[in-house]
Protein backbone atom coordinates (compact mmCIF):
# COMPACT_ATOMS: atom_id res chain seq x y z
CA UNK A 1 0.00 0.00 0.00
CA UNK A 2 1.31 3.33 -0.78
CA UNK A 3 2.76 5.84 1.82
CA UNK A 4 -0.43 8.67 1.09
CA UNK A 5 -3.22 6.06 1.28
CA UNK A 6 -1.28 4.66 4.64
CA UNK A 7 -1.44 7.69 6.12
CA UNK A 8 -5.14 8.66 5.29
CA UNK A 9 -6.25 4.99 6.49
CA UNK A 10 -4.50 5.68 9.52
CA UNK A 11 -6.27 9.58 10.33
CA UNK A 12 -9.44 7.24 10.01
CA UNK A 13 -8.64 4.66 12.06
CA UNK A 14 -6.68 6.78 14.99
CA UNK A 15 -10.02 9.95 15.01
CA UNK A 16 -12.81 6.90 14.44
CA UNK A 17 -13.84 8.56 11.71
CA UNK A 18 -15.29 6.07 10.40
CA UNK A 19 -17.29 2.46 11.18
CA UNK A 20 -18.42 -0.64 10.24
CA UNK A 21 -22.15 0.48 8.24
CA UNK A 22 -22.43 4.00 8.79
CA UNK A 23 -23.53 6.14 5.88
CA UNK A 24 -21.06 8.10 4.52
CA UNK A 25 -21.03 11.85 2.22
CA UNK A 26 -17.96 12.70 0.46
CA UNK A 27 -17.75 16.08 -1.43
CA UNK A 28 -15.96 15.67 -4.53
CA UNK A 29 -15.92 18.99 -6.48
CA UNK A 30 -13.32 17.34 -9.12
CA UNK A 31 -10.38 18.68 -7.87
CA UNK A 32 -7.34 16.77 -7.29
CA UNK A 33 -7.99 16.80 -3.25
CA UNK A 34 -11.41 15.81 -3.57
CA UNK A 35 -10.92 13.08 -6.07
CA UNK A 36 -7.90 11.55 -3.82
CA UNK A 37 -10.54 11.94 -1.42
CA UNK A 38 -13.07 9.61 -2.96
CA UNK A 39 -10.37 7.41 -4.32
CA UNK A 40 -9.12 6.46 -0.82
CA UNK A 41 -12.86 6.18 0.39
CA UNK A 42 -12.86 3.47 -2.47
CA UNK A 43 -10.09 0.92 -1.15
CA UNK A 44 -11.19 1.63 2.58
CA UNK A 45 -14.12 0.32 1.52
CA UNK A 46 -12.80 -3.01 0.75
CA UNK A 47 -11.30 -2.90 4.84
CA UNK A 48 -14.89 -2.30 6.31
CA UNK A 49 -17.94 -2.21 4.81
CA UNK A 50 -19.90 0.97 4.84
CA UNK A 51 -22.55 2.84 2.47
CA UNK A 52 -20.93 6.15 0.18
CA UNK A 53 -22.60 8.89 -1.18
CA UNK A 54 -21.18 11.30 -3.61
CA UNK A 55 -22.29 15.07 -3.32
CA UNK A 56 -20.97 17.50 -5.71
CA UNK A 57 -22.06 21.40 -5.61
CA UNK A 58 -21.89 23.31 -8.83
CA UNK A 59 -21.86 27.14 -8.23
CA UNK A 60 -22.73 28.24 -10.68
CA UNK A 61 -20.08 30.72 -11.21
CA UNK A 62 -18.14 29.87 -13.50
CA UNK A 63 -20.83 28.85 -16.79
CA UNK A 64 -19.56 25.74 -18.76
CA UNK A 65 -16.58 25.13 -16.77
CA UNK A 66 -19.12 24.32 -13.43
CA UNK A 67 -21.06 22.29 -15.81
CA UNK A 68 -18.06 20.42 -16.94
CA UNK A 69 -16.83 19.96 -13.69
CA UNK A 70 -19.94 18.17 -12.78
CA UNK A 71 -20.22 16.27 -15.67
CA UNK A 72 -16.67 14.92 -15.00
CA UNK A 73 -17.67 13.90 -11.32
CA UNK A 74 -21.01 11.89 -12.23
CA UNK A 75 -18.80 10.00 -15.11
CA UNK A 76 -15.89 9.07 -12.61
CA UNK A 77 -18.78 8.04 -9.89
CA UNK A 78 -20.52 5.93 -12.50
CA UNK A 79 -17.29 4.44 -13.49
CA UNK A 80 -16.21 3.46 -9.99
CA UNK A 81 -20.45 2.45 -9.08
CA UNK A 82 -20.92 5.25 -6.79
CA UNK A 83 -24.23 7.06 -6.03
CA UNK A 84 -23.59 10.72 -7.01
CA UNK A 85 -25.78 14.14 -6.66
CA UNK A 86 -24.83 16.87 -8.02
CA UNK A 87 -26.97 20.02 -6.34
CA UNK A 88 -26.87 23.62 -7.88
CA UNK A 89 -26.03 26.87 -4.89
CA UNK A 90 -27.75 29.90 -4.81
CA UNK A 91 -24.25 31.83 -4.32
CA UNK A 92 -24.75 35.61 -6.02
CA UNK A 93 -28.30 35.38 -4.40
CA UNK A 94 -27.14 34.64 -1.01
CA UNK A 95 -23.77 36.84 -1.27
CA UNK A 96 -26.19 39.88 -1.85
CA UNK A 97 -28.74 38.87 0.75
CA UNK A 98 -26.24 38.56 3.38
CA UNK A 99 -23.74 40.91 2.31
CA UNK A 100 -20.92 38.22 2.23
CA UNK A 101 -18.37 38.19 -0.51
CA UNK A 102 -18.69 35.11 -2.89
CA UNK A 103 -15.97 33.44 -1.75
CA UNK A 104 -18.07 33.46 1.50
CA UNK A 105 -21.16 32.29 0.04
CA UNK A 106 -19.90 29.58 -1.60
CA UNK A 107 -18.56 28.22 1.42
CA UNK A 108 -21.78 28.47 3.45
CA UNK A 109 -23.76 26.90 0.55
CA UNK A 110 -21.66 24.02 0.50
CA UNK A 111 -21.92 23.38 3.83
CA UNK A 112 -25.56 24.13 3.84
CA UNK A 113 -26.11 21.57 0.95
CA UNK A 114 -23.87 18.39 2.74
CA UNK A 115 -25.44 19.42 6.09
CA UNK A 116 -29.19 18.74 4.18
CA UNK A 117 -28.82 16.30 2.01
CA UNK A 118 -26.97 14.80 5.25
CA UNK A 119 -30.14 14.92 7.01
CA UNK A 120 -32.12 13.46 4.31
CA UNK A 121 -30.20 10.75 3.73
CA UNK A 122 -29.42 9.95 7.49
CA UNK A 123 -25.50 9.96 6.47
CA UNK A 124 -23.33 9.66 10.16
CA UNK A 125 -20.31 11.13 8.34
CA UNK A 126 -19.56 13.97 5.81
CA UNK A 127 -16.44 13.86 4.59
CA UNK A 128 -14.55 16.93 3.18
CA UNK A 129 -10.94 17.08 1.22
CA UNK A 130 -8.94 19.08 3.38
CA UNK A 131 -5.31 19.04 3.36
CA UNK A 132 -1.72 20.18 5.60
CA UNK A 133 -1.35 22.86 3.30
CA UNK A 134 -5.21 23.83 3.46
CA UNK A 135 -4.23 23.54 7.34
CA UNK A 136 -0.87 26.10 7.18
CA UNK A 137 -3.05 28.85 5.14
CA UNK A 138 -5.83 29.04 7.67
CA UNK A 139 -3.62 28.98 10.28
CA UNK A 140 -1.49 31.77 8.58
CA UNK A 141 -4.44 33.53 7.61
CA UNK A 142 -6.15 33.25 11.03
CA UNK A 143 -2.99 34.43 12.89
CA UNK A 144 -2.61 37.48 10.33
CA UNK A 145 -6.77 38.22 11.37
CA UNK A 146 -5.48 38.23 15.02
CA UNK A 147 -7.00 35.44 15.77
CA UNK A 148 -7.87 33.28 19.58
CA UNK A 149 -5.92 30.33 20.58
CA UNK A 150 -8.82 28.28 18.74
CA UNK A 151 -8.49 29.71 15.45
CA UNK A 152 -4.62 29.22 15.46
CA UNK A 153 -5.36 25.67 16.23
CA UNK A 154 -6.91 25.74 12.65
CA UNK A 155 -9.02 22.85 11.13
CA UNK A 156 -9.85 19.71 13.37
CA UNK A 157 -9.59 16.66 11.61
CA UNK A 158 -13.36 15.68 13.40
CA UNK A 159 -16.14 18.42 13.57
CA UNK A 160 -19.41 17.04 14.24
CA UNK A 161 -20.41 14.77 11.72
CA UNK A 162 -17.79 16.49 9.86
CA UNK A 163 -14.14 14.19 8.95
CA UNK A 164 -11.17 15.19 6.90
CA UNK A 165 -9.52 12.08 6.29
CA UNK A 166 -6.59 14.33 4.18
CA UNK A 167 -5.47 16.41 6.65
CA UNK A 168 -2.60 15.09 7.68
CA UNK A 169 -1.82 14.90 3.53
CA UNK A 170 0.36 17.19 1.49
CA UNK A 171 -1.29 18.71 -1.33
CA UNK A 172 1.83 17.79 -3.80
CA UNK A 173 1.92 14.51 -2.39
CA UNK A 174 -1.77 14.32 -3.34
CA UNK A 175 -1.07 15.16 -7.29
CA UNK A 176 1.94 12.97 -7.53
CA UNK A 177 -0.28 10.40 -6.52
CA UNK A 178 -3.20 10.69 -8.98
CA UNK A 179 -0.59 11.14 -11.67
CA UNK A 180 0.76 7.75 -10.70
CA UNK A 181 -2.59 6.27 -10.21
CA UNK A 182 -3.34 7.48 -13.84
CA UNK A 183 -6.22 9.35 -11.88
CA UNK A 184 -7.16 12.87 -13.74
CA UNK A 185 -8.77 16.11 -11.84
CA UNK A 186 -10.27 19.47 -12.83
CA UNK A 187 -8.67 22.26 -11.97
CA UNK A 188 -10.85 25.42 -10.86
CA UNK A 189 -9.21 28.67 -12.59
CA UNK A 190 -10.56 30.70 -10.03
CA UNK A 191 -8.37 28.90 -7.48
CA UNK A 192 -5.22 30.21 -9.59
CA UNK A 193 -6.19 34.01 -8.73
CA UNK A 194 -4.81 35.83 -6.17
CA UNK A 195 -8.65 37.93 -5.64
CA UNK A 196 -9.11 36.62 -3.26
CA UNK A 197 -7.02 36.64 0.68
CA UNK A 198 -7.04 32.33 0.68
CA UNK A 199 -5.63 32.47 -3.00
CA UNK A 200 -3.02 34.80 -1.84
CA UNK A 201 -1.79 32.96 1.44
CA UNK A 202 -1.27 30.00 -1.28
CA UNK A 203 0.29 31.28 -4.21
CA UNK A 204 2.15 33.53 -2.31
CA UNK A 205 2.87 33.56 0.76
CA UNK A 206 3.40 29.99 1.78
CA UNK A 207 5.82 29.29 -1.42
CA UNK A 208 7.80 32.08 -0.49
CA UNK A 209 8.24 31.10 3.10
CA UNK A 210 9.21 27.57 1.67
CA UNK A 211 11.34 28.96 -0.43
CA UNK A 212 13.25 30.95 1.52
CA UNK A 213 12.71 30.07 5.36
CA UNK A 214 12.16 26.48 5.19
CA UNK A 215 11.39 23.88 2.77
CA UNK A 216 8.68 22.39 5.67
CA UNK A 217 6.89 25.66 6.57
CA UNK A 218 3.99 24.00 5.40
CA UNK A 219 4.27 21.09 7.35
CA UNK A 220 5.79 22.49 10.80
CA UNK A 221 2.55 25.71 10.59
CA UNK A 222 0.35 22.29 10.28
CA UNK A 223 2.20 20.55 13.59
CA UNK A 224 2.17 23.26 15.47
CA UNK A 225 -1.75 23.88 14.59
CA UNK A 226 -2.46 20.20 15.97
CA UNK A 227 -0.30 20.90 19.36
CA UNK A 228 -2.37 23.91 19.54
CA UNK A 229 -5.66 22.28 19.09
CA UNK A 230 -4.54 20.35 22.35
CA UNK A 231 -4.10 23.02 24.38
CA UNK A 232 -6.86 24.70 23.45
CA UNK A 233 -8.83 21.13 24.70
CA UNK A 234 -7.10 20.93 28.08
CA UNK A 235 -8.21 25.17 28.51
CA UNK A 236 -12.01 24.17 27.04
CA UNK A 237 -11.55 21.46 30.03
CA UNK A 238 -10.60 23.35 32.76
CA UNK A 239 -13.01 26.19 31.59
CA UNK A 240 -15.84 23.35 31.87
CA UNK A 241 -15.24 23.17 35.11
CA UNK A 242 -14.70 26.95 35.93
CA UNK A 243 -18.35 27.28 34.20
CA UNK A 244 -20.12 25.15 36.63
CA UNK A 245 -18.64 27.27 39.23
CA UNK A 246 -19.37 30.71 37.62
CA UNK A 247 -22.03 30.84 34.75
CA UNK A 248 -26.19 29.85 35.29
CA UNK A 249 -28.65 30.63 32.59
CA UNK A 250 -31.99 31.98 33.95
CA UNK A 251 -35.37 30.94 33.28
CA UNK A 252 -32.87 27.95 31.83
CA UNK A 253 -31.77 24.87 33.45
CA UNK A 254 -28.00 24.22 34.62
CA UNK A 255 -25.94 21.34 34.52
CA UNK A 256 -23.29 21.98 37.04
CA UNK A 257 -22.15 18.07 36.45
CA UNK A 258 -20.18 19.16 33.22
CA UNK A 259 -19.42 22.83 33.84
CA UNK A 260 -21.85 23.76 31.04
CA UNK A 261 -25.58 25.68 30.89
CA UNK A 262 -27.95 24.07 28.77
CA UNK A 263 -31.06 26.06 28.17
CA UNK A 264 -34.46 24.33 28.03
CA UNK A 265 -36.25 24.67 24.50
CA UNK A 266 -33.80 27.01 23.27
CA UNK A 267 -32.46 30.26 24.62
CA UNK A 268 -35.85 31.81 24.67
CA UNK A 269 -36.98 35.73 24.77
CA UNK A 270 -36.63 35.63 28.64
CA UNK A 271 -33.91 34.26 28.86
CA UNK A 272 -29.56 35.28 29.81
CA UNK A 273 -26.73 34.14 31.09
CA UNK A 274 -25.09 35.36 34.13
CA UNK A 275 -21.73 35.40 35.35
CA UNK A 276 -21.46 35.17 39.26
CA UNK A 277 -18.36 37.95 39.75
CA UNK A 278 -17.41 36.59 42.90
CA UNK A 279 -16.49 32.87 41.85
CA UNK A 280 -15.30 34.47 38.54
CA UNK A 281 -12.46 36.98 40.00
CA UNK A 282 -11.28 33.73 41.76
CA UNK A 283 -9.99 32.52 38.38
CA UNK A 284 -6.98 32.83 37.00
CA UNK A 285 -7.00 35.51 34.28
CA UNK A 286 -6.86 33.47 31.25
CA UNK A 287 -9.21 31.50 32.18
CA UNK A 288 -11.60 34.90 32.94
CA UNK A 289 -11.69 35.58 29.33
CA UNK A 290 -12.33 31.83 28.10
CA UNK A 291 -15.55 32.30 30.63
CA UNK A 292 -16.48 35.47 29.04
CA UNK A 293 -16.10 34.20 25.61
CA UNK A 294 -18.43 30.90 27.40
CA UNK A 295 -20.95 33.30 28.47
CA UNK A 296 -21.23 34.97 24.79
CA UNK A 297 -21.24 31.85 23.03
CA UNK A 298 -24.37 30.83 25.56
CA UNK A 299 -26.12 33.80 24.56
CA UNK A 300 -25.65 33.86 21.00
CA UNK A 301 -28.10 32.75 18.41
CA UNK A 302 -28.26 29.66 17.16
CA UNK A 303 -29.34 30.73 13.81
CA UNK A 304 -26.34 33.00 13.62
CA UNK A 305 -23.79 32.05 15.02
CA UNK A 306 -21.47 33.66 12.40
CA UNK A 307 -21.20 36.27 14.33
CA UNK A 308 -19.44 34.82 17.33
CA UNK A 309 -16.31 35.25 14.56
CA UNK A 310 -17.02 39.10 14.93
CA UNK A 311 -15.85 38.68 18.70
CA UNK A 312 -12.74 39.74 19.39
CA UNK A 313 -9.81 40.57 22.22
CA UNK A 314 -10.93 43.70 21.84
CA UNK A 315 -14.45 43.34 22.85
CA UNK A 316 -13.01 40.85 25.66
CA UNK A 317 -11.26 43.26 27.00
CA UNK A 318 -14.21 45.56 26.78
CA UNK A 319 -16.16 42.87 29.39
CA UNK A 320 -13.26 42.34 31.44
CA UNK A 321 -13.28 46.09 32.20
CA UNK A 322 -17.55 46.27 32.56
CA UNK A 323 -16.87 43.58 34.85
CA UNK A 324 -14.73 46.52 37.20
CA UNK A 325 -17.53 48.91 36.60
CA UNK A 326 -20.26 50.22 38.42
CA UNK A 327 -23.78 48.57 38.39
CA UNK A 328 -25.86 49.70 35.58
CA UNK A 329 -22.80 50.23 33.11
CA UNK A 330 -23.50 48.36 29.66
CA UNK A 331 -21.30 47.24 26.74
CA UNK A 332 -22.78 46.18 23.51
CA UNK A 333 -21.07 43.20 20.87
CA UNK A 334 -21.37 42.10 17.51
CA UNK A 335 -24.40 39.75 16.92
CA UNK A 336 -27.00 41.54 19.15
CA UNK A 337 -25.26 40.56 22.79
CA UNK A 338 -25.96 42.93 25.13
CA UNK A 339 -24.03 42.52 29.30
CA UNK A 340 -25.14 44.70 31.78
CA UNK A 341 -22.76 44.81 35.21
CA UNK A 342 -25.43 44.95 37.80
CA UNK A 343 -25.24 43.47 41.54
CA UNK A 344 -22.44 41.04 41.82
CA UNK A 345 -23.19 39.50 38.31
CA UNK A 346 -22.69 39.92 34.60
CA UNK A 347 -25.94 39.96 32.65
CA UNK A 348 -25.57 38.95 28.93
CA UNK A 349 -28.55 39.11 27.13
CA UNK A 350 -29.63 39.24 23.38
CA UNK A 351 -31.08 42.90 22.27
CA UNK A 352 -33.62 43.89 19.76
CA UNK A 353 -32.24 46.12 17.26
CA UNK A 354 -29.63 48.85 18.04
CA UNK A 355 -28.75 49.69 21.52
CA UNK A 356 -25.69 51.38 22.00
CA UNK A 357 -22.33 51.55 20.57
CA UNK A 358 -18.95 50.69 21.30
CA UNK A 359 -15.66 51.75 19.46
CA UNK A 360 -12.73 49.63 19.43
CA UNK A 361 -9.57 51.09 21.17
CA UNK A 362 -7.22 52.69 18.84
CA UNK A 363 -4.53 49.93 18.13
CA UNK A 364 -1.88 50.59 15.47
CA UNK A 365 -2.32 48.42 12.29
CA UNK A 366 -5.66 47.09 12.99
CA UNK A 367 -7.66 46.36 9.82
CA UNK A 368 -11.23 46.73 10.98
CA UNK A 369 -13.29 47.75 13.87
CA UNK A 370 -17.05 47.38 14.67
CA UNK A 371 -19.48 49.49 15.38
CA UNK A 372 -23.05 48.93 17.11
CA UNK A 373 -25.37 51.51 16.58
CA UNK A 374 -26.89 53.88 18.93
CA UNK A 375 -30.45 53.79 19.99
CA UNK A 376 -32.37 57.21 18.76
CA UNK A 377 -32.60 59.15 21.77
CA UNK A 378 -28.87 58.14 23.20
CA UNK A 379 -27.27 60.93 21.56
CA UNK A 380 -24.16 61.25 19.70
CA UNK A 381 -21.24 58.71 20.90
CA UNK A 382 -17.67 59.33 20.13
CA UNK A 383 -14.83 56.70 20.62
CA UNK A 384 -11.32 56.06 19.21
CA UNK A 385 -11.57 53.31 16.42
CA UNK A 386 -8.17 53.29 14.95
CA UNK A 387 -5.01 55.01 15.50
CA UNK A 388 -5.31 58.64 15.30
CA UNK A 389 -8.69 58.77 14.19
CA UNK A 390 -11.92 59.53 16.30
CA UNK A 391 -15.23 58.70 14.55
CA UNK A 392 -19.12 59.94 16.42
CA UNK A 393 -21.91 58.29 15.18
CA UNK A 394 -25.66 59.25 16.11
CA UNK A 395 -28.98 57.62 14.74
CA UNK A 396 -31.66 59.87 14.20
CA UNK A 397 -35.37 59.64 12.99
CA UNK A 398 -35.90 61.11 9.78
CA UNK A 399 -37.61 64.32 9.27
CA UNK A 400 -38.32 67.53 7.04
CA UNK A 401 -36.56 69.67 9.92
CA UNK A 402 -33.54 66.85 9.56
CA UNK A 403 -33.28 67.19 5.80
CA UNK A 404 -31.20 70.88 6.61
CA UNK A 405 -28.35 69.70 8.23
CA UNK A 406 -27.47 67.21 4.67
CA UNK A 407 -26.22 70.80 3.99
CA UNK A 408 -23.58 70.65 6.38
CA UNK A 409 -22.20 67.18 5.02
CA UNK A 410 -18.11 67.14 4.82
CA UNK A 411 -15.82 65.09 3.11
CA UNK A 412 -15.25 63.08 6.54
CA UNK A 413 -18.99 63.18 7.48
CA UNK A 414 -21.91 61.55 5.99
CA UNK A 415 -25.84 60.87 6.58
CA UNK A 416 -26.64 57.57 5.72
CA UNK A 417 -30.00 55.66 5.33
CA UNK A 418 -29.93 53.27 8.49
CA UNK A 419 -32.47 51.32 7.16
CA UNK A 420 -30.43 49.73 3.88
CA UNK A 421 -28.34 48.15 6.75
CA UNK A 422 -28.62 44.40 6.63
CA UNK A 423 -25.79 43.51 10.04
CA UNK A 424 -22.82 45.21 12.07
CA UNK A 425 -21.32 48.29 10.03
CA UNK A 426 -17.47 47.74 10.04
CA UNK A 427 -14.88 50.31 9.28
CA UNK A 428 -12.00 48.74 7.52
CA UNK A 429 -10.07 48.59 4.42
CA UNK A 430 -10.96 46.62 1.51
CA UNK A 431 -11.18 42.67 0.90
CA UNK A 432 -11.67 41.04 -2.02
CA UNK A 433 -15.40 40.84 -2.80
CA UNK A 434 -16.32 44.51 -1.64
CA UNK A 435 -18.77 46.43 -4.01
CA UNK A 436 -20.62 49.72 -4.63
CA UNK A 437 -24.14 50.13 -5.63
CA UNK A 438 -23.44 52.87 -8.40
CA UNK A 439 -26.89 53.87 -9.69
CA UNK A 440 -30.72 53.82 -8.20
CA UNK A 441 -31.77 50.74 -9.84
CA UNK A 442 -28.76 48.87 -8.06
CA UNK A 443 -26.32 48.17 -10.36
CA UNK A 444 -23.03 47.42 -8.79
CA UNK A 445 -18.99 48.24 -9.47
CA UNK A 446 -16.53 46.12 -7.53
CA UNK A 447 -14.50 48.68 -5.23
CA UNK A 448 -11.09 47.80 -6.89
CA UNK A 449 -12.77 48.97 -10.23
CA UNK A 450 -13.75 52.23 -8.49
CA UNK A 451 -10.39 52.75 -7.17
CA UNK A 452 -9.13 52.43 -10.75
CA UNK A 453 -11.10 54.63 -12.28
CA UNK A 454 -10.54 57.55 -9.97
CA UNK A 455 -6.90 56.72 -11.07
CA UNK A 456 -5.75 56.61 -6.59
CA UNK A 457 -2.55 55.06 -7.09
CA UNK A 458 -1.83 51.27 -6.45
CA UNK A 459 0.10 51.80 -2.94
CA UNK A 460 -2.99 53.79 -1.78
CA UNK A 461 -5.66 51.56 -2.04
CA UNK A 462 -5.01 49.50 0.88
CA UNK A 463 -4.96 52.64 2.79
CA UNK A 464 -8.52 54.03 2.58
CA UNK A 465 -11.22 53.42 5.36
CA UNK A 466 -14.59 52.32 4.34
CA UNK A 467 -17.53 52.08 6.19
CA UNK A 468 -18.93 48.39 5.10
CA UNK A 469 -22.13 46.15 5.39
CA UNK A 470 -20.59 42.58 5.09
CA UNK A 471 -18.98 43.35 1.81
CA UNK A 472 -21.83 46.34 0.57
CA UNK A 473 -19.72 49.52 1.14
CA UNK A 474 -21.98 51.94 2.17
CA UNK A 475 -18.66 54.84 1.95
CA UNK A 476 -15.80 55.25 0.85
CA UNK A 477 -14.54 57.30 3.27
CA UNK A 478 -13.66 60.74 2.03
CA UNK A 479 -15.02 59.87 -1.37
CA UNK A 480 -17.88 58.78 -2.46
CA UNK A 481 -21.33 57.15 -0.64
CA UNK A 482 -22.80 53.72 -2.20
CA UNK A 483 -26.41 54.98 -3.48
CA UNK A 484 -28.27 52.21 -1.48
CA UNK A 485 -26.53 54.15 1.59
CA UNK A 486 -28.43 57.47 0.45
CA UNK A 487 -31.33 59.20 2.13
CA UNK A 488 -34.28 59.03 0.22
CA UNK A 489 -37.68 60.53 1.55
CA UNK A 490 -38.73 56.62 2.20
CA UNK A 491 -36.38 56.63 4.67
CA UNK A 492 -37.25 56.31 8.32
CA UNK A 493 -33.91 56.50 10.26
CA UNK A 494 -30.61 58.40 9.37
CA UNK A 495 -27.17 57.53 10.87
CA UNK A 496 -24.48 60.31 10.82
CA UNK A 497 -20.87 59.07 10.95
CA UNK A 498 -18.12 61.62 11.41
CA UNK A 499 -14.44 60.94 11.14
CA UNK A 500 -11.64 63.47 12.82
CA UNK A 501 -8.11 63.57 13.53
CA UNK A 502 -4.48 62.89 11.89
CA UNK A 503 -4.71 59.57 10.77
CA UNK A 504 -7.85 60.23 8.24
CA UNK A 505 -5.45 63.07 6.45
Amino acid sequence: MDDLIQTVFHTIKEYHMIETGMRVIAGVSGGADSICLLYALRQYRREIPFELLVVHVEHGLRGQESLDDAAFVQKLCAEWEIPCRVETAAVTQRADREGLSVEEAARAERYRIFEETGREWHADRIAVAHNRNDQAETVLWNLARGSSLRGLGGIRPVQGKLIRPLLFTDRNDIEAYLQKAGLDWRTDRTNLETDYTRNRIRLSLLPQMEKDLNAQASRHIAEAADRLRGVQDYLDRVTDEAAGRCIAVENGDADEAAGRCIVADGFGPGCSVVIRLEAYKKEEALIRQELLKRAVELCADENKKSGLKDIGAVHIHMLEELADMDCGKRCNLPGGICAVREDGILRFMRHRGAAGMRMDSARAGRSSASLILPDCDNGPETGRIFAGISVTAELLSNTPELKKYFLEEKKYTKWISYDTIKSNLLLRTRRPGDYLVVNAEGGKKKLKDYLIDQKIPRDKRDGILLLADGSHILWVVGWRLSEAAKVTDETRQVLKVALTGDGIS
